[in-house]
């Protein structure tokens, strides 16, 4: 039990280290390449990998910017507070052009402080798009998810945008 809770804390931490430019930009909105419209700077888009004779089991996407990850259950948006994401995630297809599924949207209206708030729910639609290489593993990093219901909650979030900035470099 020792073991699980200091794992969880590490992953948590890790997470809310490696998301934090992810949770400034803000979560579930849709967002240009260019950080800044002002500024020069563009995040990379990933290399592309060829997604022939790809099994599925050797098909990854990223979990709070970190890669090698398959078919998570719990997607944060906010990996620092945990305020925002998609848990309860049953995919339905997972290939390296990309995947599909359901679960269920939850975002914390943080009135009046994100410790006090209330958490709002929205059954969604699942995808994921856009294969890239990381260490020569199939990446899939294009997020999008749709509310079940008429009128609700839909949006784009690039998984992969804080991993690839910080490893533009290496």
């Amino acid at each position: 039990m020792k073991k699980v809770a200091i794992g969880l804390v590490v992953v948590l931490l890790g997470g809310a280290l490696l998301s934090g430019i992810s949770g400034i930009i803000g979560a579930g909105v849709e967002q240009s390449n260019k950080v800044d419209q002002n500024s020069d700077f563009v995040v990379p888009k990933g290399d592309p990998i060829s997604i022939d004779g790809v099994l599925s089991e050797d098909v990854y996407t990223f979990v709070c910017e970190i890669p090698k990850q398959q078919k998570p259950e719990l997607i944060y948006f906010a990996c620092a507070d945990g305020n925002t994401g998609i848990g309860k995630i049953e995919w339905s297809t997972w290939e390296a052009s990309g995947a599909t599924g359901v679960g269920e949207y939850f975002a914390n209206d943080c009135d009046p402080d994100c410790a006090n708030g209330t958490f709002e729910f929205a059954n969604v639609n699942v995808a994921l798009a856009r294969p890239i290489d990381v260490d020569g593993k199939v990446h899939l990093t294009d997020l999008t998810y749709e509310s079940i219901d008429e009128g609700g909650v839909s949006g784009e979030w690039n998984l992969a945008e804080f991993y690839l900035v910080m490893n533009k470099n290496k």
